[in-house]
């Protein structure tokens, strides 16, 4: 009997690019959303002073953000290459998750263009800036979560990477989910329940996501399909 599982190719390089973009995003992602969040916090006169005195070091994390948002797109089609043919529907909601992904966040980063291009800014400009910042990346997670989904049950279905990672990015997505319902219910993130929940659901993306990087990246993966039937004997 043949497998359910037919390999198009057997070059693994797809599924190495695949994890060298997916750091990509670990690595200019993280860089720019944590340099950009420590100059923020606090009071606006304190954050303006922090980025007018940190000019450099903000304008490269803000750069980061979005060579991280470039290698989210990268990853999407190189997922879909590899994982794509298993399933059109599934393969094509991850890249429109991606997508929505991608151009939420950009929009949440331009809020903080003023601050780029300008070492002074004022409080009344600043302020409202940030917030826009702020409410528009929190919209965002809706989509990190979302195109965990597809992205996880593909990985189970094709076992380009071991299925334990498929299932690990597909109960993270609803950490990213929860994140965002805090738009909604104010004072949520501060519940004891939700804090529990979401630092459970925080533990399976985390391994999920490092894990399937450094799995593409050493192991790398082929270009697969699964039949819609089986074949015969």
């Amino acid at each position: 009997m043949q497998s359910s599982s037919e390999w198009h190719s057997t070059s693994t390089t797809p599924g190495r690019l695949a994890g060298l973009a997916y750091l990509g995003i670990i690595v200019f992602s993280i860089f720019g959303y944590t340099t950009v969040t420590r100059l923020l916090d606090g009071m606006a006169s304190g954050a303006i002073e922090r980025v007018a005195a940190n000019h450099t070091l903000f304008t490269a994390a803000f750069a980061s953000n979005f060579v991280g948002l470039a290698a989210w797109v990268a990853v999407g089609l190189l997922l879909y290459r590899l994982m794509g043919e298993a399933n059109r529907t599934a393969g094509v909601l991850m890249l429109i998750f991606i997508t929505g992904g991608v151009v939420t966040n950009a929009f949440a980063f331009l809020q903080l263009w003023p601050m780029v291009r300008s070492f002074a800014v004022a409080v009344a400009t600043f302020a409202p800036a940030v917030d826009s910042y702020r409410r528009l990346l929190l919209l965002a997670q809706i989509f990190s979560g979302l195109w965990l989904f597809p992205v996880g049950w593909l990985i189970v279905r094709t076992r380009v990477a071991p299925r334990f990672l498929g299932a690990c990015l597909f109960v993270g997505g609803f950490g990213y989910v929860l994140l965002f319902t805090t738009a909604f219910v104010p004072g949520l993130d501060q519940m004891l329940a939700y804090r529990i929940v979401s630092a459970g659901l925080g533990v399976p993306a985390m391994i999920g996501e490092f894990g399937i990087c450094i799995w593409l990246l050493i192991k790398g993966a082929a270009r697969a399909s699964i039949p819609a039937v089986p074949a015969a004997v």
